[in-house]
């Protein structure tokens, strides 16, 4: 990619402010709250609904063929919608700042269900826009930006701000993300978006989309992927901030190791990935960084056992998160690769879903079953898990990009208009 055309550098600009900020918010609420309330004594089955959140995340395909149906044709078709959720974001965040996390978490719980619904809906508007606009050459380090943006995001929001916390408190920590999410309305508003797909088609996008998505060849052999791909990260990784607590490390140490340190490793992650798919390729690149998950899950066991060993668990922390963020990126590549521009919402949001629902899932009942079992038996189901997905990467064979170019006519109950790549 040429960083020097300037109308790349605006799409990369545009993109990694979205995704920064829509990580601000919800980083914080899935990172740092509950290192807080297990810092205020709470048990890991009270901190377990808070991973919960996730789940608007994963049944946000039930209304991604709304963002794509629905637009503006005068302001943009998904520019408009990116307005206005950012602008929610900022106003949930600014009203949970004026409740007290240890006494009025009901409402708080309302607010943080708002953020995330907000922010999950902006994600379907922003990953359609990527798709739209980069080109599949262009996809892997425009990932790659995506990807970094969403873990700087995480870092401020889950890091710095939870350091933070402990000397300027809950309300000021809440406006600092607020104000935060409001910078790339700068961007948006000065974006010019040409006419979306969905809106040159003549029948308009709706719920039939996702069906036909499943009925495109080799889907059928993707499905599994998506389903376990991230499932022994999303399980160790909820595991993470309780477990330092639980070795006595303070909130600001926590931060420090999981938040920053391990943010600026994903990031890292997510930047090489960018140019080691272009050259081994996308699916070796999927082997790669998910072996990294796999060993770094398994380097936890001696923290969970009580060895408080801090260079070993930075070392462990560190590559975990070096490889998510590597494995998060080719993975969102292929997925891009994967999505019609006619539907991009749905297709991008449908993929998403699926890998998401059971890792979310996952990552709220491990606290539950680490307060019982132990952690030890949690991790060794995300090692078994990582294992399987590796196994199901090694022989699928379809990941060449899609050329969504060309059409042809498949029935579908009635008729139904799909692509070459379908």
């Amino acid at each position: 990619m040429d960083f020097s055309d300037s109308d790349q550098r605006r799409k990369m600009t545009l993109l990694g402010g979205l995704y920064i900020t829509q990580f601000l918010g919800l980083g914080f609420i899935i990172t740092a709250v509950p290192a807080i309330m297990r810092a205020n004594g709470a048990g890991l089955d009270e901190i377990g609904w808070i991973y919960a959140l996730g789940l608007i995340w994963s049944i946000k395909f039930l209304w991604a063929p709304l963002v794509d149906r629905f637009g503006s044709k005068r302001y943009g078709h998904y520019r408009i919608w990116l307005i206005v959720l950012q602008s929610l974001i900022i106003v949930a965040l600014v009203g949970a700042s004026f409740f007290d996390i240890n006494e009025q978490m009901g409402v708080l719980a309302m607010f943080f269900a708002m953020i995330s619904l907000f922010s999950a809906t902006q994600d379907i508007a922003a990953d359609a826009l990527a798709v739209t606009v980069l080109k599949p050459e262009e996809r892997g380090l425009g990932n790659s930006i995506q990807m970094g943006g969403g873990f700087l995001g995480n870092m401020i929001g889950g890091g710095l701000v939870l350091i933070a916390y402990e000397y300027i408190g809950w309300n000021a920590s809440l406006l600092i993300l607020a104000a935060g999410t409001a910078l790339p309305l700068i961007n948006i508003l000065m974006h010019k978006e040409q006419p979306a797909p969905a809106d040159a088609r003549d029948e308009k996008v709706g719920f039939k989309d996702m069906i036909r998505y499943f009925r495109r060849p080799g889907v059928g052999r993707w499905v599994p992927i998506l389903l376990t791909y991230t499932l022994g990260i999303s399980t160790a990784y909820a595991l993470i901030n309780p477990m330092l607590v639980d070795l006595g490390w303070s909130l600001d140490q926590i931060g420090i190791a999981t938040n920053i340190v391990g943010s600026v490793v994903s990031i890292a992650g997510a930047l090489v990935i960018g140019w080691v798919v272009q050259k081994i390729g996308r699916k070796w690149a999927m082997i790669v960084s998910g072996l990294g998950v796999g060993v770094s899950i398994f380097g936890l066991i001696p923290a969970a056992q009580g060895v408080n060993n801090t260079p070993l668990i930075y070392g462990t922390i560190c590559l975990m998160l070096l490889a998510y963020g590597a494995n998060t990126t080719v993975f969102a590549t292929i997925m891009m690769d994967k999505s019609n521009p006619e539907t991009a919402g749905t297709d991008y949001t449908l993929q998403y879903s699926i890998s998401s629902i059971f890792a979310f899932i996952l990552s709220a009942t491990a606290l539950t079953f680490a307060e019982s079992l132990g952690y030890v038996p949690v991790l060794m189901i995300g090692v078994g898990l990582s294992l399987l997905a590796l196994i199901l990467v090694y022989f699928y064979d379809g990941f060449d990009p899609v050329d969504y170019s060309v059409t042809y006519e498949m029935p579908l109950g009635d008729d139904a208009p799909v692509t070459a790549g379908d």
